[in-house]
């Protein structure tokens, strides 16, 4: 019967640690332009410009998150993509970076448009704090994708006062499309205490065997 129950614990616990890292990404889209444009098209007039400035993301969290994966919505063919995962101050109107929490980078050739992941391995993020989501590249873009929200914050989830940044400017016109693969962090164990729990019931184990 132990046997039993030590052989359903350790399953429990890694169909727990796999369903935590295999959520699904949150790709952010505002309220106010559900479809968002590219430059493409005729309906805006938005040149296919490079982004070496950096275009971003603003946000807060309501509670800490582990950041599996983030994400770019574009069309790239043969270009250099950096990309950024910071702390910040703002005002009004500018942002100042006051913490580098990942960076990275790769040449990137999409098949239209597609998305865009880079791996961050559970980089948690703290409530209370503002973040900023950046991408950067220079040289055209094939066309360029942006919501329309009017530097309109929203809130998805646990990620609130979402917003559009170009450079150290806040008030953008428009957003790109961004996701993140996050997990609240509170529901990720600790590797120490999965590890207690395996050993306490080994220990029960052996100590029937004893008994019998």
């Amino acid at each position: 019967m132990f046997a039993n129950l030590l052989r359903t614990t350790l399953l429990c616990s890694a169909l727990f640690l796999t369903g935590a890292a295999s959520a699904a990404p949150i790709a952010f889209v505002p309220a106010n332009d559900p479809v968002g444009f590219d430059t493409a098209g005729t309906e805006y007039a938005v040149s296919n410009d490079s982004w070496w400035m950096g275009r971003g993301l603003t946000f807060n969290v309501s509670s800490a998150q582990a950041i599996n994966s983030i994400g770019l919505l574009h069309d790239l063919t043969g270009i250099d993509l950096s990309f950024g995962l910071y702390e910040i101050s703002k005002t009004s109107i500018t942002l100042s970076k006051t913490a580098t929490l990942a960076s990275g980078g790769a040449n990137v050739t999409t098949n239209g448009r597609e998305w865009i992941d880079f791996d961050l391995g559970g980089l948690v993020l703290e409530a209370g704090k503002d973040y900023l989501l950046e991408f950067a590249f220079t040289g055209d873009a094939n066309s360029n994708f942006y919501y329309n929200n009017l530097n309109e914050p929203w809130s998805q989830g646990a990620f609130t006062g979402l917003d559009g940044t170009m450079g150290p400017e806040l008030q953008n016109f428009v957003v790109a499309g961004f996701r993140i693969d996050a997990v609240d962090a509170a529901a990720v164990p600790e590797p120490g205490s999965l590890a207690l729990l395996v050993i306490g019931v080994a220990a029960l184990a052996r100590r029937r065997r004893a008994q019998i």
